[in-house]
């Protein structure tokens, strides 16, 4: 499996580098665990054990470089159940001062593995799955105590967040390819028959609920980025998409003017350069959803 694929830019820079060996060898060191675990339960194939791998290095990688991903997880959990780590860890508990904590490890594993098996169902306190979180805790932490790396992906999300486009670039990449949501997607994605085209991606990524206590792609990325709460209401606003039949009714660079053939209602649609590609009096089937006092298209 190719650990750039899932890269922002599918790029590591040389600090970055690490993470791929720190990959490597713990996909051996996944191989050397599950040999010694009780039972069978929680054994993988090689290619799930590789993906395994690089999910809880990319893991370790936000833990440790305050990416926010797995914080905003946390703060969505305490919101709704009262404890940061549903089923895991009582809301009254603390978690140890380490980079990586086994409780961390355990619910990220008892939650990842409804997508890797989801025939099975796990305990969340299966002692093979206690086991196996405490020595990959320990992995982790001894790997990224010392590792001094510039995350591609911090420096991507917190990009800015002019335009709605930047937005949905960060939308996509969370949802088809962070450590969180990637094997989601892929299962939807084979749902759905097994392409992932455009259609797909834009249902996953506005829509979908998760096997993260349901929460949708949009609920992570509104509490991860730094913007403003209108801003974040705005985002929130997508999974209910303006879909219909639209009329352009004028183009004038860097906008297109349409109208919604179902209720009537106009939009101002920002497109750039993309502008020339619409002619006045053509219909189009399509979405539209807001961003900062303005409209993007959604999708195809």
């Amino acid at each position: 499996m190719n650990f750039y694929a899932h890269r922002p830019n599918q790029h590591l820079n040389r600090s970055e580098r690490p993470l791929m060996r720190i990959a490597t060898e713990l996909t051996s060191f996944l191989l050397k665990a599950q040999r010694s675990l009780t039972f069978e339960t929680l054994y993988l194939s090689k290619q799930k054990r590789e993906a395994l791998a690089h999910i809880l290095v990319e893991f370790a990688e936000d833990l440790c470089y305050d990416i926010g991903i797995w914080r905003s997880l946390e703060q969505h959990s305490l919101e709704f159940f009262g404890t940061k780590l549903p089923c895991i860890h009582p809301a009254d508990g603390s978690l140890d001062a380490q980079p990586v904590t086994p409780a961390w490890v355990q619910y990220l594993l008892w939650t990842l593995y409804s997508e890797l098996e989801p025939e099975l169902i796990l305990a969340p306190q299966h002692q093979d799955l206690l086991r196996l979180s405490v020595s990959i805790a320990a992995f982790l932490c001894d790997r990224f105590t010392h590792l001094q790396c510039d995350s591609g992906v911090k420096t991507f999300l917190a990009s800015p967040n002019t335009y709605g486009w930047d937005i949905k670039r960060k939308l996509i990449w969370l949802g088809q390819h962070s450590y969180l949501f990637r094997l989601s997607f892929g299962n939807y994605a084979h749902a759905q028959g097994g392409k992932p085209d455009i259609p797909t991606i834009d249902d996953f990524v506005c829509q979908a609920t998760t096997c993260w206590s349901g929460l949708g792609v949009i609920d992570l990325l509104a509490a991860l980025l730094d913007i403003t709460e209108e801003q974040r209401a705005s985002l929130r606003s997508w999974y209910e998409r303006h879909t219909a039949y639209f009329r352009v009714v004028a183009v004038r660079e860097p906008f297109v003017e349409i109208v919604n053939l179902l209720n009537e209602r106009p939009y101002t649609v920002r497109v750039e350069e993309e502008a020339k590609r619409f002619t006045t009096g053509s219909l189009i089937y399509g979405s539209v959803v807001p961003w900062d006092g303005g409209w993007y298209w959604s999708g195809v």
